[in-house]
């Protein structure tokens, strides 16, 4: 597989996304195709690398009407190509105004009694000034003429081609009835030559697509705004001294110094000072965070105050700031699906309203020119007395020009690009537009216990040897065993034994099974660590032992089992701390009617103990690393649909089996890869708030849907006249362009709802 992306220009309409995204997807050795139309860039998966696919692509867009290139990371400066689009759709739109406004004077005026050329040659002076004032507006707008009328050959309507249908029409006909009436020498209806109609239409086009431009640009303040958190450069300790080097330039190890209103340019690990970190702009957390040596810091953090060594980690597009760019973009890009139904309508959408209005032309017309009394009869009493040939063209351009599949094209990415930007604002890294929609269907939490609900650093809070050991040598062969483990119970293991001062004796033999325990020899004597039921395979009874562990294990510590030469050695009692907001996250996702799950690998009284304190009623205990999975796997198998929450390496199988993977920003990296969210708070609160932004995100989504097929059932039949026979009530083409225009703007304004998003949250 090989994935590449792409810039796509000119598309106007969702139609037009489609359009492209089913001639690349058709092309032999294309696996996928996703084409994000607010941004223009595609994403294309190809079976194998080198596909001859490769090569045809700018033909196969070029074929269907489009510019392709390749697409181009980089941090925006200055004007970028969003800006100068539109500046020169402002320009475009103010010009097409000033023109407008002598147009209608000029149209309207005799209706009103204004001043206004009179005599004959008056009155041509002012059809022909409309003329021209028409057609002038028209060619400032011409690119949604051209468009239209190419994609029209290429047999593939647009929304442009209902523009340049509507608007286009509208024109042509005032200019034959006006040339038409000068060469018979009679006089022309003024009412229907329609060139106020089209230069309106376009005008109001152009003012719809600018205030859609502007709003676009908002959608990815978010992605700019985490860019702009990317110093240029940043300043090195070398040889005794500051040097300032650009950013693109920087290696691992190496020594940076961030001084008071710097931003930390890379993830890595204080060596020396102490500082207040906002953190704000990537976790959502408003006050500063104290630091000092020792301590790991992120990249795009601000230091409000004080000065900091930090030795470099992760560096340029391995940094926490570069990857929370990548997953906000690739989200944007990705279509939830619940996009899928409108793409599927927005490609035979501009068809069928062509043909639509067509009908309705044919039909008005003929019943204008054949015998009334029987057509009447059969498709009802349109016409009233002099209603004729202009009162058809008026309806089929109010039907071309009312309906948007713009809307229907917009309704979902605008609003899936809105939530993903606020989720970054407040932390929450949605990796997908699926991700995000299925967050909103979650109704059962499971929640990892180690590092996920707890701090994630056991300590040893007793060390309880058997007859024939004291508790120094029974410490001194456990950290024998567990040196160089990167559990975090053999860590905390190793580090008590480090902190005694007790000598870590060499082991020989070693072997380790995941999630159960580790054999070695140490000097001569074969020893084991782990839990219980590694040491029942190993033949060592201690019913009659676990006794005096009881009281330790109802304050929610674990035992750690230590055997030697078949026999029991002794034990080790392991607590963790829960993390502060623990309690509050479990009872936040109670209040929002989720069914909470702990999945845990710790024993069943240790695991029921920290349940009862997180009021959590459901434990899932004694699971091995390839166990957690297949649990998962049950619970949806029955129905419900999971949210796994965890941060290690062993909750990796079951982030990915999960329908939403949730994984905290000090889980390891295969967790963080494994899951579809990441949170940069780490706190488990964040869960509740992720779930919240998904169900808002899918309510703006589902409103401007609603809004959608809405409005087009309504305007559609409105405009082609279907409340004349009963009510006299026409739509007039520049109301029915207004109506378009304001359509999409509706669903645009409707999804920037989402930027002032909060989670409401009980302590």
């Amino acid at each position: 597989m090989e994935e590449k992306n792409y810039l796509v220009s000119g598309m106007h309409c969702a139609g037009c996304a489609a359009k492209v995204e089913r001639a690349v997807g058709e092309l032999q050795g294309v696996e996928s195709v996703e084409l994000n139309l607010l941004t223009g860039r595609m994403t294309v998966v190809f079976r194998e690398h080198g596909s001859p696919a490769r090569g045809r692509m700018a033909e196969v867009v070029e074929k269907a009407g489009f510019q392709l290139a390749d697409w181009v990371d980089g941090t925006p400066s200055g004007k970028d190509e969003e800006e100068k689009a539109e500046d020169a759709g402002g320009a475009r739109l103010v010009w097409s105004v000033l023109l407008l406004l002598p147009l209608m004077y000029l149209s309207m005026g005799p209706m009103w009694s204004w001043p206004a050329p009179s005599g004959e040659w008056g009155i041509w002076a002012n059809l022909w000034g409309q003329c021209i004032l028409a057609a002038l507006i028209l060619w400032l707008n011409r690119r949604y003429l051209v468009n239209g009328v190419r994609q029209l050959a290429t047999l593939s309507p647009n929304m442009d081609s209902l523009i340049a249908i509507g608007s286009g029409s509208a024109f042509l006909y005032g200019l034959f009835l006006l040339c038409g009436g000068m060469l018979r020498g009679g006089r022309v209806d003024t009412m229907e030559l329609y060139f106020e109609s089209a230069a309106m239409i376009v005008t109001l086009i152009s003012l719809g697509k600018y205030l859609e431009r502007r709003s676009y640009r908002k959608t990815n303040a978010a992605v700019k705004g985490l860019v702009n958190l990317i110093p240029q450069e940043a300043l090195v300790w070398h040889d005794g001294e500051e040097r300032a080097v650009p950013l693109n330039e920087l290696q691992v190890d190496d020594l940076i110094v961030v001084k008071t209103g710097q931003r930390v340019p890379v993830d890595g690990v204080i060596t020396e000072g102490q500082a207040a970190l906002d953190e704000s702009d990537l976790t959502g957390e408003s006050m500063p965070v104290d630091k000092s040596a020792g301590d790991r810091v992120i990249s795009g953090t601000f230091n409000r105050a004080g000065y900091l060594k930090v030795r470099a980690e992760r560096v340029g597009g391995d940094s926490t700031l570069a990857r929370m760019i990548r997953l906000v973009e690739q989200a944007g890009q990705s279509k939830a699906p619940i996009a899928r139904l409108a793409d599927r309508v927005c490609y035979f959408f501009v068809p069928a309203v062509i043909a639509i209005a067509l009908a309705v032309f044919g039909i008005l017309s003929l019943i204008h020119i054949s015998e009334p009394t029987r057509l009447r009869r059969i498709f009802g009493i349109w016409l009233s007395a002099g209603e004729g040939f202009s009162f058809a063209l008026a309806r089929a351009i109010a039907v071309l020009v009312i309906s948007c599949p713009c809307v229907l094209g917009l309704a979902t990415p605008i609003a899936i690009m809105v939530g993903t930007g606020r989720g970054a604002r407040l932390g929450i890294l949605c990796k997908s537009a699926g991700a995000l929609e299925a967050l909103s269907r979650v109704d059962t939490v499971v929640f990892d216990k180690t590092g996920t609900l707890t701090v994630g650093e056991p300590r040893v809070v007793a060390v309880l040897p058997e007859h024939g050991m004291n508790a120094d040598e029974l410490m001194e062969v456990a950290a024998a065993l567990e040196q160089g483990s990167e559990h975090p119970v053999g860590k905390a293991v190793y580090e008590h034994a480090r902190m005694l001062e007790l000598p870590v004796r060499p082991v020989a033999d070693l072997s380790i099974v995941p999630g159960r325990g580790i054999a070695g020899t140490v000097d001569g004597v074969p020893y084991v660590i782990g839990n219980l039921a590694f040491m029942q395979e190993k033949g060592i009874s201690w019913e009659q032992e676990q006794g005096r562990f009881r009281e330790f294990m109802r304050q929610g510590a674990s035992p750690l089992y230590v055997g030697r030469e078949g026999r029991p050695a002794g034990a080790i009692m392991v607590a963790d701390s829960l993390k502060p907001d623990s309690l509050s996250a479990v009872d936040n996702l109670k209040r929002m009617h989720m069914r909470v799950v702990m999945l845990t690998g710790d024993n069943a009284a240790t695991a029921r103990h920290m349940a009862e304190e997180l009021h959590i009623d459901e434990v899932v205990s004694d699971v091995l690393p390839d166990e957690k999975a297949s649990h998962i796997m049950k619970m949806e198998k029955a129905g419900a649909r999971v949210a796994m929450v965890g941060d290690g390496v062993n909750d990796a199988p079951a982030l990915a089996c999960a329908q939403v993977g949730i994984s905290l920003k000090s889980g390891t990296d295969l967790a963080m890869e494994s899951s579809d969210i990441v949170l940069m708070k780490n706190h488990p609160r964040g869960v509740a708030e992720a779930l919240q932004l998904g169900r808002a995100t899918l309510h703006i989504i589902r409103q401007n849907l609603f809004w959608a097929f809405f409005y087009n059932t309504i305007g559609i039949p409105l405009a082609a006249g279907a409340l004349y026979p009963a009510f006299g009530i026409t739509l007039n083409p520049m109301i029915a362009a207004a109506a378009m225009s304001l359509s999409s703007l509706c669903v645009v304004f409707n999804s920037l709802r989402l930027r002032t998003f909060k989670p409401h949250l009980e302590k």
